[in-house]
């Protein structure tokens, strides 16, 4: 069972310490093992961790969410922190070359800061997922989320390099989690590219679950239509969600609306925010 969840990274800090906040995501799970979801951009993860739960040594695992920055440019950081061999757990498209297509003739690159060998010589020990699968007894994991055909981002300056290619980023490295705490089952989003209600649908499809605890991340609604974040508000609902804490991506306009609409349902996960289970 994991038991607790400490908010590492975020764009915002909840408690009066001196840490960091950055544009990015990290969360340490903590219960029969310690995981590491995502690791932020890599300014604060490091200096979070020590300050708030002590020694990254202990860290059994860590799970990436997709091949951006802002989820694992604080991958190598805390590898050569953590000094020995350690499962790192993504989708393997997410080293797939990743760019923000800023204007027709500029573009930068958002991808994960070195290749895969780079990662491997400081310690990691990589494992692909594909679809729902099972991480440990208390943790699964979603990727290669199912869309409507047609489908692309709601934010269309996202590409990444395909087959040769530069297209639309098709995100099937975004990674989503199932965790198994006492209060119930709880989702984790890293920044829900792929949907945030196809995310929840298909967890429960494969999990079976009929309501989650908590829905806790990013969920990357700030460009969607209103008629999407409508969805996403009905799916808290639908699934009977009692602890909604989207944060990070998914911008202030929308966070708003959704601390609007569940009140004391709401939660905002910024760093240093620990949620009890």
């Amino acid at each position: 069972m994991i038991k607790r969840l400490t908010v590492i990274c975020e764009n915002s800090v909840y408690v009066p310490l001196p840490l960091i906040g950055e544009h990015g995501l990290s969360f340490l799970l903590e219960g029969d093992e310690t995981t590491l979801f995502d690791t932020g951009q890599g300014l604060g993860v490091v200096h979070n961790l020590k300050l708030l739960r002590g020694n990254i040594s202990s860290i059994d695992r860590i799970i990436i969410s997709h091949g951006h920055y802002d989820h694992t440019g604080g991958l190598m950081p805390v590898l050569k922190e953590h000094g020995g061999k350690i499962p790192v757990f993504l989708h393997p498209s997410a080293f797939n070359d990743k760019f923000a297509q800023r204007t027709p003739d500029m573009s930068v690159k958002i991808g994960m800061g070195y290749v895969r060998e780079e990662y491997e010589n400081a310690g990691a020990v990589f494992t692909g997922l594909s679809g729902y699968s099972k991480i440990s007894g208390c943790i699964h994991a979603l990727c290669e989320v199912k869309r409507h055909e047609g489908w692309v981002a709601w934010d269309s300056m996202l590409k990444a390099e395909v087959d040769g290619a530069v297209r639309n980023d098709p995100f099937n490295d975004d990674l989503s989690l199932l965790i198994e705490t006492s209060s119930g089952p709880v989702v984790l989003l890293g920044c829900a590219h792929a949907g945030m209600v196809e995310i929840l649908d298909q967890i429960a499809e494969a999990s079976g679950c009929k309501e989650f605890y908590a829905v806790i991340g990013g969920t990357h609604l700030g460009s969607a239509p209103d008629d999407y974040v409508k969805r996403a508000m009905d799916a808290m609902d639908r699934y009977n969600v009692q602890v909604v804490a989207v944060s990070h991506c998914t911008g202030f306009r929308v966070a708003c609306a959704f601390a609007a609409r569940f009140g004391e349902r709401f939660v905002n996960a910024s760093v240093g925010r620990v949620f009890e289970f």
